[in-house]
């Protein structure tokens, strides 16, 4: 008997016939385990409040492997511990709808996404939106165009201007992406999860907002906020638009400012 020890315990597999037994305990077992990992997904998502249905705890077991996988072969982020990439990069990235909703069909584009973070893991837990990621980064790109087909995230036409499309990979500057006019005023969510400021940022990211469109820029520290709201609000009214509030959320230790138009 070949023997195995889950979370749940020691156990054993059945004997097969010769000759298909090596490759039937190991489908057995590999099975088991990957349950096993799908079901510690769901326990952990769901003490931070975001339940998981057994699909969606499958989809970031993936991202997790995959984005280890690919890691070892090109920089896509810092934290290689799988537990810290749980609560660091997938729970982060959520934590964020503590605050705000999410709405079947609407249009969402995540600036310098990088390897994901927040647009994937926000499709994964909110399967009908529409994304748009962008990404500079050509090496990255690459990850996150084999990404989308792996988690089955990519459905329908390959062009944003028909309604069909579901995710797409844009790997070229926002400033760049911006002047294409279907893009422009084209987004009910613009999110942002990186260093640059809210100033230096504003010039690509308000042209891409509807009239009634939000752009959410995840922060940390609100002594830092307050100064960078403070820099930034003479260049936010030049360009059209306006700091609406600022959520905060000690549980993940994050500050997201939420920017609209002004004229709305």
């Amino acid at each position: 008997m070949f023997s195995f020890k889950t979370r749940f315990g020691q156990g054993s597999l059945p004997h097969t016939g010769k000759g298909e037994h090596s490759g039937a305990k190991t489908r057995i077992f590999n099975k088991i385990l990957a349950q096993d990992k799908h079901l510690l997904l769901k326990e952990t998502f769901n003490r931070h409040g975001f339940s998981l249905t057994t699909h969606q705890a499958a989809q970031f077991d993936q991202y997790r492997d995959e984005l280890l996988r690919w890691n070892a072969r090109m920089n896509l982020t810092a934290i290689t511990d799988e537990n810290e990439i749980i609560h660091k990069h997938f729970l982060d990235s959520l934590s964020v709808l503590e605050h705000i909703t999410l709405k079947k069909g609407d249009t969402v584009i995540d600036i310098g996404t990088g390897a994901g973070f927040p647009g994937i893991v926000l499709k994964i837990y909110v399967p009908d939106i529409r994304l748009t990621l962008v990404e500079a980064s050509k090496k990255k790109g690459s990850f996150l165009k084999f990404l989308i087909p792996h988690l089955n995230l990519g459905k329908g036409a390959s062009s944003w201007s028909n309604q069909k499309v579901n995710v797409e990979v844009l790997t070229e500057r926002a400033e760049i992406c911006v002047q294409d006019p279907d893009r422009a005023g084209a987004y009910d969510w613009v999110f942002t999860r990186y260093v640059a400021t809210i100033r230096d940022s504003a010039v690509y990211c308000l042209p891409f907002l509807k009239p009634t469109g939000r752009w959410v820029a995840y922060k940390f520290g609100r002594e830092i906020i307050d100064t960078e709201i403070d820099d930034s609000a003479a260049y936010l009214s030049a360009l059209g638009g306006r700091i609406e509030t600022v959520f905060t959320n000690p549980k993940f230790n994050r500050s997201y400012v939420v920017v609209r138009r002004a004229n709305t």
